[in-house]
This record gives C-alpha cells, structure tokens and sequence, in this order.
C-alpha cells in the first residue's frame, strides 16, 4: 500500500502530490480488481529496491561505484559473506584458521560448491579469481583494498606476475592466503573484494561473459534481465550453498540517481525500501510515515578531493584556505539537518578500534578567525582581490548535490573565491577524475571495511591517481606511517601510527572533509529481515517480503 503524503505538505510540489494520489487509487483499482479475477500467475515474493547508481557492469573485477557494489552482494559471495548487519561471517568458506603471527589465512571450502549453472566452484577458481583481480590488465578499481595479500601491489603495479600473488589451493576445498603484513580485517576485504568468477566462461566468451545467455555466478540470486538505465531483475539461484534460506523468488534493482524521485516512488508503493531520503523531507517522514525511516551512522564521509598535481590546488596555502573558510557546523545544521555529523578528520567516528581521530589545529577557531587565516593563506598564494581564484567544482548530478555545491560557493565567496559547478553524471564524473582534469570533485568515501585504514589509503603516494587516491597526493613520510602500521599486531599501538597519519594529511588537506555519512532510508513495513548497520550494504537474501 502506498504511503499517503498529505495535500497540505508545503515542501512537496503539486506534481508529486498528483504523482502519489494517482499512485493511491491504481494500487487500490488493482487490488480490488484482483480479488474478484482468476489467478493468471502463481505470486511471487520479490523485493523492489532502489539505488543511487546505474550499473555499467556486473563483472565483480570491474565494479566502481557502491551501486554496482550492492548488486555484487546478491550476485556473487566470496570466502566471507556479508551478514544482514554488514560484519563477515563466513561465505563459500565453512571457516578458517589464522597463523598465530597472523600472516597465513587457510579457508575450508563449503563441499558441493557450484556456479548458477550447476558446474562445481573448487578452491582453484578463488586463486585464479583473485590473480584476475590484481592483473594490472584487469583494472581494476578497487585492487588496492587486496594490497595486504602478498605481493599484491607488486603484481598490480606490474613488476610481478599474478603467479607470484600470495593465493594458493593445496587442494580442492582449500585456499591459503599469504599477507604481506597481519590484516585483522581481511575477511572483509575477500567478501567485498575476493569475489570468484567462472573461468571457463571468461576464457570462452572474454569480456562478453557477463552478457545474458552467457553469464554464471555463485551468489543467492542470478541474472534474469537487465535493461539499462531502468531496472536489473535477478531471479533466486537453486545452485547457490545456502538457498533454502533464501525467503525471496526474485530482486529487482532500480537506478534512481535524484532522491525526490525515490521518495515518490516509494510513496506509490514502488519500492520496498529506498537508499536515500532527502534532507528536506525528513520532517514530513518523521510525522507522516516514522515507521519507514531507518536512520543510523554510516561508515563513510563525504569530502572535497583536490587535485594535488596541477592547477590552483596544487599549493596545499591554497586547499587550506578552502577548508579553514568552509562553515562545517552550519552546512551539516542546514543541508543535513544536524550538526554533530561535521567533518573536520577523514575516519569516521563509528570505525572500529579507532577511538580518536586527528583534528587539525583550527577545528575550534571561530569562523571570522578562520575566513581571516584563509585570506591571509590565498594572498601568500597569490590570489586576492585583484587575482581573484575561480575554483572548477565537479559533483554528482542531483539536486541535493548541487544544492551543497551552492552552499560551498557562498561560502568560499566570503573569502573572494568563486566556484565554476560542474554537475556531472556518474560514468563523466568518473571519468574526469581518472583523467585528472579538475579542481575539485566531491565524493562520498564509504569504508571497504570497517578500519581506519580503509579511509586512509585514500591518500597512499603508491595509488597516486588512481580511483583509489584520485587527489594524486604523496607524502613520503604518510606512507612510511602506513607501512609501519601494517606491519604492527597490537591494536592500540597500530592505532596510534594511524592517527599520526591521519595528522598529516588533515594538515595537508589534500582533500577537505565536509560531514560524516548518515544512512536514511524509507524501509515498508512489509519488509522484514532489515538490518541498520554502519556499512550501509543491506544483503538482499536475509530479507522478506509477503507474496504479491
């Protein structure tokens, strides 16, 4: 049943109300309709979710955004899992044991392990699938989360073949994994990074695997039907290890890039649940339908990235004057409707055995302290009113996004800065930022895994710009401090070295953070087995919903 938004809602424009009052009676016509005609079909239990991004893949090697991330979790599992509530538990490995000098990873394969279509998973075909991931030819985005595997940067970087990555299977129902250094948090990295893919059918139809008709995976769910740009249905898998405990027959995943649209969609009864609420809404949501708001910290920040290598954020006088002149407490108050989420480090508050983060010296200046210090900063740098800096801002194309690039621009307005918008679709966003041609682009930053670690490598010299470090900063003291963390077993101690990491590069500000993320999501009713966590991925297969 669709939620009813009320005619008065000053904040809702009347085309959403048509919108909402038209979807209302359709339901309602259709359901009446149904109760007096013949059953055409047997029901189907299928959850209707939408995301934020277009999928331009589903080859889990070649994956880039988090909405092509949240749909490998229903396609493909890797030796850990993901539970309903985001920690790893174990996946296609029944267990595993760890060296207890914490650099050797054995997993025990689950027996009878088979692809979508019903040929057997063996511990070979998670080797060749990690040694797929870090081939430099593969390209993949996110190789660096896999760079605590031995060896691993080195075949990425090309000076080590993949033969040489620290992967191996003894035998048919064991992988070993060596580290380079002890890495708590791997079975993280191998749920959401590891994935396995089907070697005979890469080696038959090469890139086109992943087409219908030729694709398999090994995940709850496989491919059905997929039109571009509308919508991705993905049927139940009978092959998959844990399917009787799958309550769902199907999963369809929308894209639906501008929040209000979700917001309208779900209110018609569209979506079982929706991954964005805008800020301006959450009034109504909390009087009108509190049920169906979700909210809870996330482990992710949104920031500034600048490009470190050319143009005017090359001089760190200037990235730190942008930062000093941005009103955080007010922007997060204004546009997020709460203060406390302001950002002035990168790690946020709910990442785990990291229980401080660094700030830098003017976190508890006031304002005009700071918009004065920045002035001061940009006439060093050889800007002022008679120079005045044009800044090229990039971002998301959305209208909550714009609405914060406006906000920044007023800000820096203060201090004789203006900001040239640039709003951009995902793929050309993506694509200006591998090529280096901005100023600054905002992201959000979401954890790979639940370590400071996961934020911090933003900023590693050796993935210089790379998706993984897109601002191209080096700092050779900063990848010293990592290294040295790495290497260290005690917790406290590891943390320390990260902090001091963390410090350099909130003095540097190689990109300036602005809040820290909050998960709000509209959640019916009807759905249950939904579990809040702070890495903001809800697994599709521990989720229910009445047959419809």
């Amino acid at each position: 049943m669709p939620w009813v938004i009320p005619y008065e809602q000053s904040s809702m424009n009347s085309s959403l109300l048509s919108f909402v009052r038209v979807g209302f009676v359709s339901v309602c016509t259709l359901l009446t309709t149904a109760a007096f005609a013949p059953t055409a079909a047997a029901a189907e239990r299928v959850l209707h979710r939408s995301g934020t991004d277009d999928p331009t893949t589903i080859d889990p090697h070649k994956v880039a955004y988090p909405g092509e991330t949240t749909v490998m979790s229903d396609l493909f599992v890797g030796l850990a899992a993901l539970d309903a509530a985001g920690k790893a538990v174990p996946g296609c490995a029944e267990s595993w044991q760890v060296s207890p000098d914490g650099m050797r990873w054995t997993f025990r394969l689950r027996p009878d392990l088979k692809w979508s279509d019903g040929t057997s998973l063996r511990a070979e075909e998670f080797v060749w699938s990690m040694r797929r991931a870090l081939d430099p030819g593969t390209a993949f985005p996110y190789a660096g989360r896999m760079f605590s595997i031995k060896n691993a940067r080195a075949v990425a970087t090309g000076k080590l073949g993949v033969a040489e990555l620290g992967v191996r299977a003894p035998d048919a129902r064991t992988v070993v994994i060596e580290l380079e250094h002890p890495t708590p948090y791997l079975p993280e990295v191998v749920a959401t990074f590891g994935l396995p893919v089907p070697r005979a059918r890469i080696e038959k139809f090469g890139s086109d695997w992943v087409q219908s008709g030729n694709f398999a995976n090994n995940g709850p769910f496989t491919l059905e039907r997929w039109s571009p740009n509308s919508s991705m249905r993905l049927k139940k898998n009978r092959f998959f290890y844990d399917a009787a405990n799958v309550q769902l027959d199907a999963v369809v995943h929308y894209p639906v890039s501008q929040p209000m649209t979700a917001l309208r969609r779900f209110a018609a009864g569209e979506f079982d649940f929706t991954m964005a609420v805008p800020p301006d809404q959450l009034d109504w949501v909390a009087r009108n339908a509190p049920r169906a708001l979700r909210s809870s910290p996330g482990l992710g920040v949104e920031v500034l990235a600048f490009n470190t290598r050319s143009g005017p954020t090359r001089d760190v006088r200037v990235r730190r004057a942008l930062s000093l002149a941005l009103d955080r407490d007010s922007l997060a108050r204004s546009v997020l409707g709460d203060a406390r989420l302001a950002a002035w480090n990168f790690v946020p508050p709910v990442t785990t055995d990291y229980p401080r983060g660094a700030l830098p010296e003017y976190h508890d200046w006031p304002l005009a302290q700071r918009r004065a210090e920045a002035k001061r900063l940009l006439e060093a740098a050889g800007f002022g009113p008679g120079t005045p800096l044009t800044l090229r801002l990039a971002f998301p194309a959305n209208d909550f996004n714009k609405r914060i690039a406006v906000v920044l621009d007023a800000m820096w307005r203060q201090i004789g800065v203006r900001a040239q918008l640039e709003s951009k679709e995902q793929r050309s966003l993506a694509a200006t930022i591998v090529s280096g041609d901005f100023d600054a682009v905002r992201q959000l930053w979401l954890g790979g895994y639940s370590d400071a670690l996961a934020f911090l490598e933003r900023f590693d010299g050796s993935a210089a710009g790379t998706t993984v470090n897109p601002t191209g900063y080096r700092n050779a003291k900063f990848d010293g401090l990592l290294r040295q963390a790495e290497a260290e077993v005690d917790i406290n101690r590891r943390a320390a070295l990260l902090r001091q990491a963390e410090t350099l590069v909130v003095a540097d500000q190689p990109a300036m953070p602005i809040y820290f993320f909050v998960s709000r999501r509209l959640v019916s009713p009807q759905l249950t087995g939904w579990t809040d966590n702070p890495r903001g991925i809800h697994v599709s297969r521990f989720m229910r919903v009445p047959a419809r």
